[in-house]
This record gives C-alpha cells, structure tokens and sequence, in this order.
C-alpha cells in the first residue's frame, strides 16, 4: 500500500435489505454529485462546497452471513482484502451480525467491523461478552445518520491502512535486522556490543581464528578484563572517543593467545551515544606475510646490488699505457650488457685519451641475439672519439653467432689473443 492512489478502500456491506445497500452506495459511493453530498464532504473534510470531493468506497453487497464470508475469503486469497465491513445484526433466517462478524474475523483478522444495530437489537454489553476488548469493532446505531456512516468509513478505511503500513514497516525493519544479524554472523571478527564503560552487552565469537581475548571472556564482563593493562586504556580512550565524536577508530595490540604471541587488530564503531561494537580480528597471519613480502624486497635489493656490482666487475677498464686500455668480458653479453660496456668504455676513453682500447671476449660463452649490433655500435663510437677498437678473443662459437646474424666488423681491428691485441697496440704507438 504505497501512496494515497493505492490506500485501500474497499468496503463490504452485509445487509438482508436491498435499501440499505442503496443508502449505503448513496453515501460512500455516490455514481454523480450532489447538493447534499458536497454539503457533507465539506462539513467532513473542510473546503468549499465546489471543493475536490472526499474519498470514494469500493462496495461489495452480501444478503447474508455465509455470502459475506465467502466474498472475505475470497478477497484474501486474490490479495485484494476488505478494510471495513458494516454488519446488520438481524438477517433471517442466517447467521445474525455477531456471528457473522465473528467467522469474517477468523478468515482475515485484519478487517474492521461496524455492527449496525437498533437500541432492541443488542447492546454493548452483549457483544463484549463474545468478543471481549477490541479496537477493531464499532457498533452504529440505526436509523443511520449519513455523516456518521462516512466518518465512520472514512476513520476505520484510514486506521486499517495505517496498521498495515505500519505491519509492513515492522517486517522490513525485522528483515533488515535478520540481514544484520546475518552479515555479523558471518564475520570472521570476534564482534562485541559495549557500553560506554566497556562493558560487554553482546559477544559474537570469532569463526575459524585464534581467540582474540582470554578464554572465558563472555557478556556482563568488562572488555578489559581480558586485555593486557596498556592496551585496556587504549581501548577504553578510544570507545569513549568514538561515542564522543562519532568516528572509527583501529588499534592493534599483541597477545598470548595458545602458547604463540598473535597479533589483534580491534576496530571501534559507534551505534549511537551510549554504545559502540568492537570488531576484533586476528591479523597474526596478515603481519607475517607483511613481514616476509618486506624481507623478500629486502633480498631483492640486495641481489640487485650484488648484480650491479657483478656487472662493474666483469667489464673493468684497464690502462696499460697512458693511451691504451684493456676491458676484459666475462658472461654472456646482451645489448643490455653491451649497452653498459659502451658507456664505460666511451667514458674511460675521454677520460684518458685513450688512443687504442682493446675489448677482450675471451671470458664471453655467447652473444644475446642484438649484441652483434651493439659491437658495431662501440667500435662507430670509439672512432668518433679517435680511438681504434682491437677485439680479441673471438672464439669459434662467437665467430659463428656473429657470422649467422650477418654482421660486417670490417674497419674492426681483431686479434686471437689479448696478448696479440696488446702487441698490436705497442707497435701502433
């Protein structure tokens, strides 16, 4: 029932005289307007009497008890129910309206019922006595007054949907709290409801993890009493943060839990200014992946050093003379590596004026695929510089990677041996 448009207003009217049915429709469900009518809705609802009209009813007629029953059982099951159902106590030769109303209450117990009746008919002492106290009866005295009829329609037409507006809130609230409860249940966290002092209201206890607080701890118990004395008044400074200021606050603590030091992590949020849950987790297992990622960095780093300084020793730049050196190779070279002994080399010779450098390949097993490339590259750079490039040490499995990938070294200086490029060198000068 969601708006005014959907508010129900359906009315079921038991009368075993056809005029009543009339009246009743002249009243509640008028077909066109009237002078009398707009007096009425007026007089009811305020405004003019060319003012907007009141609510209209939905009528259906039963002449009897056991016909009345069968249109309430009905409208319960197609899911469209009446709100308010005006019963005549007298319908010979069937149920009268007592019994009548009694059965319609035990197909929907949600109806209103008006008892209309005349002083001889039955009084209100008689229908207390069968239904006992209820707000959901009213008893209308005959011959009926027209602005009592539709004040009366309209107040209980009102009252059912506000009861089951509120009906419908009272279940989403308790199918929202399910859902909570649910969701905290589901945690793995160690969850407590606490007082302001700290106090345990509620204990959730963890699932699958290391207790987070001594064994024993239950409701009634302060928190603190199972928390080491220093991590207790954090705790207790922080609740009383959180219910001041409505903020979260986190705070981690060591504790012997089983024989083993674990690490805790309690986590305070407020739920309103008296109370606060405290979700505690064990994050043993969190710290120390933290601290085993931060070791394996550490190692890293520490291999990329010794690779860095590795790699400055295996290319060295020698001197032999004041205008010639020697960079002896060890390991496998890639252009990355070929790379690195360009720029050193190119350095040195600046450096030095150096007039004849000689690169040594005696201690390279193999070539990377574009390190025949960067051999061109050093040797086109060293003669810019004015300095001639004598490569030596080429080995059979060298000669060959250089010969498969094409590569020209003429206007390369090669020798066999670093002691023949060394001798080549001394007779250049």
């Amino acid at each position: 029932m969601n708006g005014a448009s959907a508010k129900n207003r359906r009315v079921l009217v038991v009368d075993d005289t056809e005029s009543i049915h009339r009246t009743f429709r002249d009243v509640l469900a008028p077909a066109g307007s009237s002078a009398g009518l707009d007096a009425l809705d007026a007089l009811l609802f305020g405004g003019q009497g060319g003012a907007p009209r009141g609510p209209s009813f939905e009528l259906t007629s039963a002449y009897q008890g056991e016909a009345a029953l069968e249109a309430v059982r009905r409208s319960v099951q197609v899911g469209a129910p009446f709100a308010v159902a005006f019963v005549d106590v007298r319908m010979p030769p069937g149920w009268d309206g007592v019994e009548t109303l009694s059965r319609l209450w035990e197909e929907d117990p949600l109806l209103q019922g008006v008892i209309c009746t005349a002083y001889s008919d039955c009084c209100w002492e008689d229908v207390m006595a069968r239904f006992g106290q209820t707000d959901r009866l009213l008893i209308l005295k005959k011959p009926f007054d027209v602005v009592e009829v539709r004040q009366i329609a309209c107040a209980l037409t009102e009252k059912w949907n506000r009861e089951r507006e509120l009906e419908e809130a009272v279940a989403r609230s308790s199918a929202q709290d399910e859902k909570h409860r649910r969701l905290i249940q589901s945690l793995p966290d160690m969850v407590l409801r606490v007082d302001r002092d700290g106090r345990c209201l509620e204990v959730k206890p963890p699932r699958g993890l290391a207790v987070a607080l001594q064994p024993g701890f239950s409701r009634d118990m302060p928190v603190g009493d199972a928390l080491p004395d220093d991590v207790a008044r954090r705790l207790l400074d922080d609740l009383r943060r959180v219910l001041a200021d409505d903020t979260t606050q986190v705070l981690e603590y060591e504790q012997p839990v089983g024989g083993e030091l674990r690490h805790h992590e309690a986590r305070i949020v407020g739920l309103d200014a008296a109370e606060a849950l405290v979700l505690i987790r064990d994050i043993t297992e969190r710290r120390r992946a933290e601290a085993a990622a931060a070791e394996q960095r550490a190692q890293q780093e520490i291999i990329r050093e010794q690779a860095r300084a590795l790699e400055a020793l295996s290319m060295p730049l020698i001197p032999i003379t004041d205008d010639i050196t020697v960079m002896p190779l060890i390991g496998h070279m890639d252009r990355y590596r070929m790379q690195q002994v360009q720029a050193t080399l190119t350095a040195g010779i600046s450096a030095r004026k150096t007039r004849v450098a000689i690169v040594d390949l005696t201690g390279v097993p193999s070539l990377g695929p574009d390190a025949a490339d960067e051999i061109v590259k050093l040797a086109q750079a060293a003669r810019l510089l004015g300095t001639e490039v004598v490569l030596t040490g080429i080995g059979p499995r060298i000669a060959q990677e250089l010969t498969r990938v094409g590569r020209d070294l003429g206007g390369v200086t090669t020798r066999l041996t670093l002691q023949s490029g060394v001798a080549f060198a001394m007779m250049k000068r």
